[in-house]
């Protein structure tokens, strides 16, 4: 089943810009925030695309650390031959704000154990950044490598897993891997950019379980994230890259996958990089430097996403370096697909208290029931000058 994308419904700019600052105001300590103009004609309405499919089976939840967010300094050139990637796709629980554990089903790197019992129930939402100093082995994946992904499957009886990662051009081969079994993909990176691996199976329940995670492949010009054309030699420079995973939770789907009412599914934590304001890590940058955002969106709902205080130069879609780029306040990112924007940190500034506020602008800043959320909280971080 594919992933479906949400059309866009006209909205006044009025109630736009005043929910906006409502909820920019509670997390910026009372000060007002810039107009919000969105340049880029796909923004959706915040509605909810269909939920996955059923599967069968949860296993105890068993507490786990999420997956760490880092700002991370431009890569320097140098292929390493061969990367292999060693993962199990096993079960595991998040904490979410207000001290709600939720199971998940998720991807973590493969310790000794070739069964994967050493790390049963310490999966990481999402799984592991691919390609981006990825431990133990620090491993980057650089444009003309030829790179190994093996997944163990580890989940609960009954289901199995379906490894994808679209752009990539897997060679030939299983995709599946029943549970207890190992599936052996392998791909020649010939396109450097951001993308999405995932499970898919059970129809793309384990999706939304927490199966996903960032994989980047990157260019052989050191600080770059792409291959510059000639006639913009700088367009993808960098000096720090955040890798941005965003998705979301509904706790009662992820309880109970089995006896879930489909119809019913409805998110009520919104997450980047597995967390929900005041839990989501910030991005450091200094002044002057070219922050790159590498969005990943793991969800089923297109997500706009807004940064005040500063423009979002998009310089690629789904890892291909567009011909067009331009600058936006904000930018909406289909489901299913990744984005990479340039933002520079302004001169003299440090923004708002907390930084430059970088969050969901269709307002998913709560966390828990839509009828008695915790605000301000959410989709939603802040890049800090120091």
């Amino acid at each position: 089943m594919r992933k479906h994308t949400n059309r866009r419904i006209p909205r006044t700019v009025a109630l736009v810009l005043a929910a906006t600052a409502v909820a920019v105001t509670a997390a910026a300590r009372g000060l007002a925030s810039p107009a919000v103009r969105p340049l880029d004609s796909r923004e959706p309405a915040p509605t909810r695309a269909a939920a996955p499919p059923n599967a069968s089976g949860v296993a105890a939840a068993v507490p786990t650390t999420t997956a760490q967010f880092v700002s991370m300094s431009a890569s320097a050139a140098g292929p390493v031959n061969d990367p292999t990637f060693d993962l199990c796709a096993t079960t595991g629980t998040v904490t979410l704000p207000g001290g709600v554990q939720v199971p998940i089903w998720g991807f973590a790197l493969k310790g000794s154990a070739a069964d994967c019992s050493d790390v049963a129930g310490h999966a990481t939402l999402p799984g592991p950044v691919l390609g981006a100093g990825t431990s133990p082995s620090n491993l980057d994946i650089h444009e003309g490598d030829v790179v190994h992904l093996n997944v163990t499957n580890a989940l609960p009886a009954g289901h199995t897993i379906s490894i994808e990662a679209p752009g990539i051009g897997f060679d030939a081969g299983p995709t599946d891997a029943a549970v207890g079994a190992t599936v052996q993909r392998s791909f020649t990176a010939t396109a450097p950019g951001t993308y999405l691996y995932q499970s898919v199976g059970d129809g793309e329940r384990q999706t939304a379980m927490g199966l996903y995670g960032a994989l980047i492949v990157r260019s052989n010009t050191s600080g770059h994230a792409y291959d510059d054309p000639a006639s913009d030699p700088n367009r993808s420079a960098y000096d720090v890259e955040a890798p941005l995973v965003l998705s979301a939770i509904d706790p009662g789907f992820n309880s109970d996958p089995d006896g879930f009412d489909l119809h019913a599914y409805n998110a009520t934590y919104w997450l980047i990089n597995g967390k929900a304001y005041p839990q989501t890590d910030p991005i450091h940058a200094s002044p002057n430097q070219r922050v790159l955002l590498r969005y990943v969106n793991a969800g089923y709902d297109n997500t706009t996403i807004a940064l005040l205080g500063m423009h979002e130069h998009v310089i690629a879609r789904d890892a291909q370096l567009l011909l067009n780029p331009f600058d936006a306040d904000a930018e909406t990112i289909p489901a299913g697909e990744t984005e990479d924007a340039v933002a520079t940190v302004p001169a003299g500034s440090s923004g708002l208290p907390n930084g430059f506020p970088l969050y969901n602008r269709q307002l998913h800043l709560g966390n828990g029931s839509p009828a008695d959320p915790a605000s301000p909280g959410g989709m939603m971080t802040f890049i800090q000058s120091p």
